[in-house]
């Protein structure tokens, strides 16, 4: 059960959208006894960061308890082993977490000694049964707080914890671990820069410490939209932002992208370090990181797998798809925005585009939506040309390199309109949509598709978890 580089690794438990509050609302229900439930994850390693996702939940019924009162509880082994068999039995999950509660603690709370014992004696037990591809976690719960750790034991046979995170869907479900290291980090961002007083009063001073309390953003294709969601993401109160494209600027690109100048345009500037440093004019306490990549580079999978958000501008299927496949492997909520202009005989005949609202465990993506067409994506990735071409010649796919119309006005709208969307998950005011609709044709108009949700595929072997 070691891990390389194991006293480095950063820990992160991730849940599905409402199970936190789920999970806390039912063990916390009767604060005159402890309470217990078994979580089942998938353990995912990039470099020294380990998520855990969270698949299954499962609450130990009455007659699993062998003991149980305000400050002791033991659980039947058969309860145990019953977990241990299913991991066993599937391949989606690899990790078992125990949960439990301290109902005597209001806040502060912590591993007791008994906690400690019997957690080193389980890594035992799954080490000297030869469990070695079965991890383990831990988590207690107060009424206001957390503490969780993982589970480790190095080559010499010693077993020690690693403090762990625990990361919703929506920021508003999650509550303050009482570790130190994370709780001081969260103090040292509740200061609101000045900059933003007037943000403060708009959405309150809560809700602007959500939103610049260490929230990594990921905008990925910096283009017409993207630029836009990146310079809005800043006036908004985000501090730390991946800028991710692979791109250069051109004269061409100036019509619609924010914060790049004609110089930078002359100079054939890499997209995302000419954005960034005009970004750090507005803000240069801002942390803004710059990946001249492309989403299937390697380096950008740590990127995506840190981040809060993921906000996706990016003009073609196939980066889309990688988007999505890497978004659910490690559980990280994104919001995309995309346009369309069509042009017929000289006359605009649509001005329209649409945000795309996609977390995990709403049971709704791209690819049951019906937004991913997999034609142009086999065009985009096969790695043989000639395979390619054949595809655009035989008529399954529409053009190879044809550049599509592109306006400011609509790129604002719909980069408006997707950081709008990610607000909401800060602050709640509104109802959540997952597919808002953006028209310019005979009037300007915006709605929701309720349509293309109700009409998914339900099956969706993507987003069925």
């Amino acid at each position: 059960m070691a891990d390389k580089k194991n006293r480095r690794l950063e820990v992160v438990i991730k849940f599905k959208n409402r199970d936190f509050s789920t999970l806390r609302t039912k063990l916390l229900a009767d604060s005159s006894r402890e309470y217990y439930a078994c979580l089942l994850g998938k353990r995912q390693l990039v470099d020294n960061l380990c998520i855990i996702t969270v698949a299954d939940i499962y609450f130990a019924d009455a007659e699993y308890y062998q003991n149980q009162s305000v400050a002791a509880l033991r659980v039947s082994g058969e309860f145990l082993r019953e977990r241990l068999l299913e991991i066993d039995r599937r391949i989606d999950v690899d990790t078992m977490i125990d949960v439990h509660t301290h109902p005597f603690s209001q806040s502060n709370v912590w591993f007791s000694g008994t906690d400690d014992r019997d957690e080193i004696n389980f890594v035992k037990y799954l080490h000297d049964e030869g469990a070695k591809n079965i991890f383990y976690a831990s988590i207690v719960l107060s009424q206001t707080d957390y503490k969780a750790r993982y589970w480790q034991m190095d080559g010499g046979g010693r077993i020690y914890p690693t403090p762990a995170l625990i990361k919703t869907q929506k920021i508003g479900e999650s509550i303050p671990s009482s570790d130190e290291r994370f709780r001081r980090k969260a103090v040292s961002s509740q200061k609101i820069d000045d900059m933003f007083n007037r943000s403060v009063l708009a959405l309150g001073l809560d809700n602007m410490r959500r939103i610049a309390n260490d929230q990594i953003i990921s905008v990925i294709g910096v283009g017409g939209i993207g630029s836009i969601i990146a310079e809005h993401l800043i006036h908004m109160g985000f501090n730390h932002l991946n800028l991710i494209d692979f791109d250069t600027l051109e004269i061409s690109n100036l019509n619609r992208i924010v914060a790049a100048t004609y110089a930078d345009a002359v100079k054939g500037r890499v997209k995302v370090e000419a954005i960034r440093d005009n970004l750090l004019k507005i803000n240069p306490r801002a942390k803004i990181f710059a990946f001249n990549n492309k989403v299937e580079d390697a380096p950008i999978e740590r990127v995506i797998a840190a981040s809060d958000w993921i906000m996706v501008a990016t003009d073609n299927h196939a980066s889309r798809f990688q988007i999505q496949q890497l978004a659910f492997k490690y559980y990280v909520p994104f919001i995309t925005a995309g346009v369309n202009i069509t042009v017929d005989d000289g006359k605009i005949v649509d001005m329209s585009g649409e945000v795309i609202l996609i977390r995990m465990g709403d049971r709704v993506c791209l690819t049951c939506l019906k937004r991913l067409k997999f034609n142009e994506i086999a065009k985009q990735i096969h790695p043989d040309k000639n395979v390619r071409e054949g595809l655009v010649r035989k008529g399954y796919v529409q053009g190879l390199d044809v550049k599509e119309p592109a306006v400011k006005t609509l790129n604002t709208h719909l980069a408006t309109l997707a950081v709008d969307t990610l607000i909401n998950q800060y602050i709640e005011r509104q109802r959540d949509a997952v597919i808002r609709v953006f028209e310019d044709n005979i009037a300007p108009v915006i709605y929701e598709d309720v349509d293309s949700v109700r009409e998914r595929n339900l099956s969706c072997n993507i987003c069925d978890i």
